[in-house]
């Protein structure tokens, strides 16, 4: 049986994310409780513990294909951060309000890979994203829930769909940092890694540290490299410093040259950004947005700042479109990838 993950405690880095996130969640929770008299949440020691997914049953999958062979490769997609208010600490994947938060982000941001995988998508019992403020101890006991679930989904598709077939692993948010941490303790000694097509690990850093910490990963540095891993966090021109998920020493990979060359990749590069209307539409519009890899951060210019606001992060920090932004580029690239892991010769046992 493959063994995806054996424990162990979240790393500090996510720490960064407590000025940021604290400061919004402190203005939005004493307004609703002075509104409603909503209660804050308890002490992160009394979290409730939700029941565990059993990935043998399907109701525990966000999504998985009716047809399994229909495509040659498969994507395992892990949700962004989708509880955000001050019920609970964890995910309750019964709680039907959040399980449809999470769906919107297979029909939008995973949606690069359809047509081209199979998608596989595991309900976790994620860390509201209060927690990210937390210290290093608390946070790390209520990571470990969901961390602990997609190890196991991960072993459950392994052990029962995956069939030897070549996969994806992909990711935003809080999705990329369970991934990563995973990623970081077991990488290198599961017996899969030839199957990796690529890991889109977006939305979070993977730093130079958890390059020392597991040298088994490496950055994709070319268009067509597979095996390797995919990592950026997009800002406006000099708001790096304002985007938590930023940590020091993050590697970067260019969406629109798929390298770690620090030059400008211009608009024109750019196949098309995608943008998700409310009716379920969307609009793609190619030479959008370039992209250069600077302190730490994707630097973008976009032709219209009025498309990517967002409530939530500072101005400037495009966190919410960091696949809405290059969506036509990774869709072209998970192609291309795919492409050259099929062709490739079979590995020696």
């Amino acid at each position: 049986m493959h063994s995806f993950i054996d424990g162990g405690a979240a790393r500090s880095g996510p720490i960064l994310f407590a000025a940021a996130i604290l400061a919004f969640l402190a203005i939005q929770t004493s307004s609703r409780a002075l509104a409603t008299g909503e209660e804050r949440l308890p002490p992160a020691a009394q979290a409730v513990i939700p029941s565990a997914p059993d990935y043998d049953d399907e109701d525990s999958w966000l999504a998985i294909p009716d047809d399994p062979d229909r495509f040659a490769v498969d994507v395992i997609w892990v949700y962004p951060s989708v509880l955000t208010d001050q019920s609970a600490w964890l995910m309750d994947i019964s709680r039907q309000d959040l399980v449809e938060a999470a769906a919107e982000t297979v029909a939008t941001e995973a949606r690069v890979f359809s047509g081209q995988a199979n998608l596989y998508a595991p309900l976790y019992r994620q860390m509201n994203l209060a927690g990210f403020g937390l210290e290093d101890g608390a946070r790390a006991k209520l990571v470990a829930e969901g961390a602990d679930d997609v190890g196991r989904a991960m072993r459950n598709y392994m052990a029962h769909h995956n069939k030897g077939r070549p996969f994806i692993l992909a990711g935003h948010s809080q999705g990329s940092y369970v991934l990563t941490e995973l990623l970081v303790q077991n990488w290198g000694r599961l017996g899969i890694e030839d199957q990796l097509v690529a890991g889109y690990l977006i939305g979070w850093s993977i730093t130079d540290e958890d390059l020392r910490a597991n040298p088994a990963m490496t950055i994709c540095d070319t268009p067509d490299q597979t095996g390797c891993f995919v990592s950026y966090n997009s800002v406006a021109p000099g708001k790096q410093g304002k985007a938590p998920m930023i940590l020091p020493g993050a590697v970067v990979v260019n969406p629109l040259t798929w390298t770690r060359n620090t030059g400008l990749a211009p608009a024109s590069a750019n196949l098309g950004s995608t943008f998700f209307n409310p009716d379920g539409t969307s609009d793609t519009l190619p030479g959008f947005a370039s992209a250069e890899i600077a302190d730490g951060g994707l630097a973008v210019v976009v032709k219209d700042p009025n498309r990517v606001k967002q409530s939530f992060f500072p101005a400037g920090v495009y966190h919410g479109y960091d696949y809405a932004l290059f969506f036509e580029n990774l869709r072209s690239n998970a192609a291309q990838r795919i492409q050259s892991i099929l062709a490739a010769p079979p590995s020696s046992p």
